[in-house]
């Protein structure tokens, strides 16, 4: 019986080599078929066939660490060409496979989120982005920054002011306590303390239309907290003041703003004006301008006592102010390179201080005719710019309404 046994030993092991090379023969051809598939979606790629790619890639049953980082990049590449549907099914379908780990999930949730914010989806956005706030781990895949910074974004632009200064707070703690990490280049760095400021002064101008001062007071000590020298808040301050009658206290607000930020003179001269006639100081707001541009040598004070000096003739009568601006005006003419707006504002005034002494008809002409054509090229003419996305707008605001950056406004 033994000797049976040992003659079947031989019989037995060529039977499980021939079972072994058999399933192994099947493996491999399954494998060749697979990498035929995953090739012949690439090759759909390239051709620029990208739905009949989509569906080799979608349907591609086995996924490993090599595939699921090609995903990531086939989907990435299609929401950075604007083919957010695309990308969306690409993220959705990687996000269902059952074999990803923690990490590959994760890093799949947040291109998930990405490509939601993309298709202005915000609430779907911020559910994504939420949801990996609450599971994320410690796979250095996705930083707790990247994730706070892409909340932020979205509470911005639906106006959830409180819940961007947490996201702001989050950012803070976050590059504290950890490294960068991979996904942090698509966070570009700002002064997040600044944002803050930025976000209570949102929230103070809400109070103060409401006429809720006491709340206004504790938001704007908010914004001092995180920004003590914010040209916002300084704004903000003469805005609370004038809305108060405090008039004198306003002006005092606005000079300091304008001295840190000479870019909000456009937008605070009208309330500077009337402040300064409220209180009788519109000469001093003319020497305060003109000793501002000497020091400085900003077009913004050249063109604002221009402004002011034309339309207040009357009011600014002290003869050392009308000969000290006279002087300014004749030497930078003549002297300096000035924008139309500057030249347009100079040749006003100087036609009217003509017309107040009975030049010649001549001359009051050519002044006029230059006037009117400097007049007609300034009309449309945008005066800021976005330094960051070029957008051109009429009037300085504090937030790009293009590309969503804070404090990028600059003169044209």
């Amino acid at each position: 019986m033994v000797e049976v046994l040992f003659l079947l030993l031989p019989l037995a092991f060529y039977s499980g080599w021939r079972a072994a090379a058999k399933h192994i023969r099947k493996q491999q051809q399954q494998q060749c078929e697979l990498s035929d598939s995953f090739v012949k979606g690439v090759n759909y790629l390239l051709s620029e066939q990208p739905d009949k790619a989509l569906e080799v890639f979608l349907n591609y049953p086995d996924i490993d660490e090599y595939t699921v980082e090609t995903y990531q990049l086939l989907g990435n590449m299609f929401r950075s060409r604007g083919e957010v549907d695309r990308a969306l099914r690409v993220h959705q379908n990687l996000i269902a496979r059952s074999n990803l780990n923690p990490a590959q999930k994760e890093k799949a949730m947040f291109s998930l989120g990405e490509d939601f914010l993309s298709a202005g989806m915000m609430d779907r956005a911020e559910g994504v982005f939420q949801e990996l706030m609450d599971n994320i781990s410690k796979s250095h895949q996705v930083s707790k920054a990247s994730v706070c910074w892409f909340l932020r974004s979205i509470f911005e632009q639906t106006q959830e002011w409180r819940k961007a200064i947490e996201a702001s707070n989050c950012i803070i703690d976050s590059e504290k306590k950890t490294p960068k990490r991979l996904t942090d280049e698509k966070t570009p760095k700002v002064d997040n303390q600044a944002l803050i400021a930025h976000y209570y002064c949102e929230l103070a101008d809400e109070a103060l239309h409401q006429g809720n001062i006491h709340e206004v007071e504790q938001l704007m000590n908010n914004a001092r907290k995180a920004h003590k020298q914010s040209p916002r808040l300084m704004t903000l301050q003469g805005d609370v003041a004038f809305h108060q009658q405090m008039y004198k206290l306003a002006l005092k607000h606005y000079l300091a703003a304008i001295k840190t930020d000479s870019r909000l003179l456009s937008m605070l001269f009208e309330k500077l004006e009337t402040a300064a006639s409220k209180t009788n100081s519109t000469q001093n707001l003319q020497k305060e301008l003109i000793k501002l541009y000497k020091k400085q040598r900003n077009k913004s004070f050249f063109e604002a006592m221009l402004e002011l000096a034309r339309k207040h003739t009357n009011v600014i009568h002290d003869p050392d102010i009308k000969k000290e601006l006279d002087q300014l005006i004749e030497s930078e003419l003549s002297s300096k390179k000035l924008n139309i707006e500057s030249i347009y504002k100079a040749t006003e005034y100087i036609k009217l201080n003509e017309a107040s002494q009975g030049e010649a008809l001549a001359a009051k002409r050519g002044l006029l005719l230059t006037s009117q054509a400097l007049q007609n090229y300034l009309q449309g003419l945008p005066a800021f710019s976005c330094e960051h996305c070029g957008y051109q707008l009429h009037n300085y605001l504090w937030r790009c309404p293009a590309c969503q950056q804070w404090d990028t406004i600059k003169h044209s």
